[in-house]
Order: C-alpha cells, then sequence, then structure tokens
C-alpha cells in the first residue's frame, strides 16, 4: 500500500482510501501551520502506518521525514524507475550535446553488473557507437557477453565517453556528463523527465512517477525528456 501525506486542516486525518491517478492511496492530511505542526505529522505518520502504508509520497520539500521514519514509513525511491527510462534519458543527453549516437560513447558504471546494467546496455548496443561497462562485480564478464551477443565495442573505462550513466553511489565517475539513477535526489545533468497529462504540481514528481510506474499507470509513451 501507497501512503500520501497532504497538508491542509480538512479531510481525512485517520486515513481514507483514495485514487491518485487510477493509483490506490491511503491519504491523510496533516495541519502544517498548526502550532502543533510535529504532533500532527506524527500522528500523520501513524495513521499510516496502521493502515498498511510502508512507502508515502509527500509535498516537495517535505521537511519531517525523520518523524515519519519513527513509524517504518520511507519514501518511493525513483531509481528503479529512472533506471528503466535510462536509455532514452542517455539519448537524450547525447542529443543536448549535439553528440550523434551512433558516434558515441556511453558509460554504463555501478558497483555491480546486474541485471537493470544488462538490460540497458542490451537496448543501447544498436543505438550507439560504443559502450564502456565499468563495474567492478561482473562488468567484464558483461562486455565478454556484450561482445560475443553484439558484436558491440566495449571499451576500457580509461576511453572515456560523451555520456554516462551512473547505477550507485559507489560507481567511479569521469568526466562526461552523468546520470546519477539512484537515490531520493537523482541527478539528471539538467534534464527534465515529466507526465504532461498529470496535474501541474504532479507532472514532475519523480515519486509519483515511479510509483505510478510501478504498478502499471504510467507506461513510457506518457513521458516526456526535456
Amino acid at each position: 500500500m501507497i501512503g500520501q501525506l497532504v497538508f491542509g486542516s480538512g479531510g481525512p486525518r485517520q486515513g481514507e482510501r483514495e485514487k491518485l491517478y487510477g493509483l490506490p492511496v491511503l491519504r491523510v492530511r496533516a495541519d502544517m501551520d498548526s502550532f502543533w505542526w510535529e504532533r500532527r505529522v506524527k500522528k500523520a505518520g501513524r495513521a499510516l502506518f496502521r493502515g498498511g502504508a510502508r512507502r508515502v509520497l509527500v509535498p516537495r520539500g517535505f521537511p519531517c521525514w525523520p518523524l515519519l521514519s519513527e513509524y517504518g514509513l520511507a519514501p518511493v525511491d525513483p531509481g528503479p524507475f529512472l533506471r528503466a527510462q535510462s536509455p532514452a534519458l542517455a539519448l537524450a543527453l547525447l542529443e543536448r550535446r549535439g553528440a550523434a549516437p551512433d558516434r558515441s560513447t556511453v558509460v554504463l558504471c555501478g558497483a555491480r553488473a546486474d541485471w537493470e546494467m544488462t538490460r540497458v546496455a542490451v537496448t543501447l548496443c544498436s543505438q550507439v557507437r560504443n559502450l564502456v561497462i565499468d563495474a567492478p562485480k561482473g562488468g567484464e564478464e558483461l562486455a565478454r557477453w556484450l561482445r560475443g551477443e553484439f558484436g558491440v565495442p566495449i571499451l576500457p573505462r580509461r576511453e572515456g565517453g560523451q555520456a554516462a550513466l551512473c547505477f550507485h553511489p559507489d560507481g567511479a565517475r569521469g568526466e562526461e556528463p552523468t546520470l546519477e539513477l539512484y537515490g531520493h535526489a537523482p541527478d539528471l545533468a539538467g534534464l527534465s523527465l515529466s507526465a504532461p497529462h498529470l496535474g501541474e504540481g504532479d507532472r514532475e514528481d519523480l515519486d509519483l512517477l515511479a510509483a505510478l510506474y510501478e504498478f502499471g499507470r504510467l507506461n513510457k509513451e506518457e513521458l516526456k525528456i526535456t
């Protein structure tokens, strides 16, 4: 169950099941303008936890995660969603830099070559000239498999590239523009990912987009990269 905490003095405070763009959520309201705002947030956290929520959508700039974490609540992680869109993001970054994909090298870096990195590498093999696989665990094995399966040149890390996708905070950084596709504050290197058909305040909310995508309420065709 996904929870949603909204600000305001009216509406549900013990939890009310609603639909958010078709996504079932447990919505709780907290009055942040009240003198007792901290107590209200804690009360909201208890209501969300008791209602079965473990991940919570909150307003942008929400300052009270330590209060919610006391109840085992956590934000939605946008990382898996962003990594699923990473081939399109990489091509958009190359375009912004004026680099033709069929003449460009994209670096994939992370702590290990997992299924996400493999899937992205396979997708990019047919769209860019070269790849660099920079992953201490499994990187060499993935590079050999890609060469044998697709015949794509897999360059050593020292060659660098025109863009990089980083899947993990332990991934090595180079000098190329890098999309950091992990954590709750990802860095899209100046790119913006949005769903234009959503409400104005929700279109670029990565946590909301991630939740909608995870539960099949948003597809790639509805996304826009600028």
